[in-house]
């Protein structure tokens, strides 16, 4: 009796693995990668001032301005109270640093062929943007924990009767009052000195898109009517002075008593909080004890504020976002 053999399939060959197909590996391309942010650290903060930090300085000193005080009320004959111009000064340094440390074999690299430099290009590209990644979330952070005294919460403004919302207590927005909100924060920092026309900018979340379409189509006084809603379709990029800048960045937590998520807005002049970074060192080396290399990347990064006055913090919930499921 004849043994039992596999079948031959019509092109001729038994299996996938006799054909030219099994006889090695071709690339046919790299897949389109995700979307990433772009950069918005140079549109709400300083970025030039601190750069001799990331060379050579370990500590860069800021003059606050003089004072002088206020006018004293005169009466006839009186004996005259002097007093003495003050100036208070403070300093920034930078205190973060993070590293990347990449080993690839010398054989990939030969087996790579002519794909190696598009590899390479891209995985150095990648460095760079989850570093970017990491100065992002760096600097949200930052100017959030420095935003002044008078500039948030629930009694914010010069009379503290200007209600930013809190953790605990957000302000909830819909097209009602989302025109208030805006003029509530740009009363704060009109209130404190510190509004610079066409220096403005506002991060807020993506979640806000819905509410500010709804919103404008209906109301149009606001905007800048070039830019607005209803004449091309996109989110407004000019509010009531502010520049309004999406990110998802800004961290959400969970009201558990309303299920909806509480987003910190983040509001200011673009000169208030001073930031800077770079990769201070990068290295190309072979490693001893292997046929591979190592390519070694250092990063510093951080700044300071400086006027703490001219940043404010609201936390809002929105009405056209939904609810989280109850764990």
């Amino acid at each position: 009796m004849a043994q039992n053999s596999m079948p031959v399939q019509a092109s001729g060959y038994k299996s996938i693995w006799d054909t030219p197909l099994a006889k090695g590996v071709k690339f046919a391309g790299t897949i389109i990668d995700r979307n990433w942010e772009e950069s918005f650290i140079s549109r709400i903060a300083n970025t030039s001032i601190l750069q001799d930090l990331t060379k050579c300085a370990q500590m860069i000193q800021f003059k606050k301005p003089p004072q002088a005080g206020p006018w004293r009320p005169y009466e006839l004959n009186q004996t005259l109270i002097t007093d003495q111009p003050t100036q208070d000064s403070f300093c920034i340094t930078i205190c973060g640093s993070a590293y990347k440390s990449l080993k690839i074999d010398k054989e990939d690299i030969r087996r790579a062929c002519d794909d190696w430099p598009e590899f390479e290009q891209g995985f150095l590209d990648d460095s760079w943007r989850q570093f970017e990644n990491l100065l992002h979330y760096s600097l949200l952070d930052r100017m959030q924990l420095s935003v002044g005294s008078r500039n948030l919460g629930a009694r914010a403004g010069r009379d503290g009767n200007i209600n930013l919302g809190t953790l605990t207590s957000a302000l909830h927005l819909s097209p009602d009052n989302i025109l208030n909100f805006f003029t509530r924060m740009k009363m704060v920092l009109q209130q404190a000195g510190r509004w610079y026309e066409g220096e403005m900018f506002m991060v807020v979340p993506e979640e806000m898109s819905v509410l500010l379409l709804e919103t404008m189509f209906a109301k149009q006084l606001c905007c800048n009517m070039s830019e607005s809603l209803l004449f091309k379709g996109l989110v407004a990029t000019n509010i009531l002075g502010f520049t309004i800048i999406e990110s998802q960045r800004l961290r959400p937590t969970i009201d558990r008593q309303t299920n909806r998520l509480v987003y910190p807005i983040l509001a200011g002049w673009n000169e208030a909080y001073a930031f800077t970074a770079d990769i201070v060192d990068a290295d190309l080396v072979e490693m001893e004890r292997s046929f591979g290399v190592l390519y070694k990347m250092l990063g510093v990064y951080g700044g300071g504020v400086i006027y703490p006055e001219a940043l404010t913090k609201a936390y809002v919930t929105f009405s056209t976002a939904g609810l989280v499921p109850n764990p």
